[in-house]
């Protein structure tokens, strides 16, 4: 059963007030909706700013972990490995 799990991520504004424009370091970038994001200050357009995206951790390995985000793909698919340094408890 996958568990949640915070991810550090780089975060847009998205096509719609609902959503966020996420990119995850090295990998994929997703549509995902602004509940499951958090940031501390709402990125301008054409701005990014840090903050935590809700994800599912489906495996941890020694120095990774295998995570899907929530939402609709833009670059790459929902699911990718990253360094378990940019995982965050839920």
């Amino acid at each position: 059963m996958p568990e949640l799990g915070r991810l550090e991520v780089n975060v847009a504004r998205g096509f719609a007030d609902s959503e966020f424009y996420v990119m995850v370091p090295g990998g994929p970038a997703a549509y995902v909706s602004r509940d499951l994001v958090s940031v501390k200050v709402v990125p301008i357009e054409g701005g990014e700013v840090p903050g935590h995206v809700q994800v599912y951790v489906l495996e941890r390995g020694e120095d990774d972990a295998l995570i899907e985000l929530p939402g609709e793909p833009v670059i790459g698919g929902l699911r990718a490995r990253v360094d378990k340094s940019l995982l965050l408890s839920a």
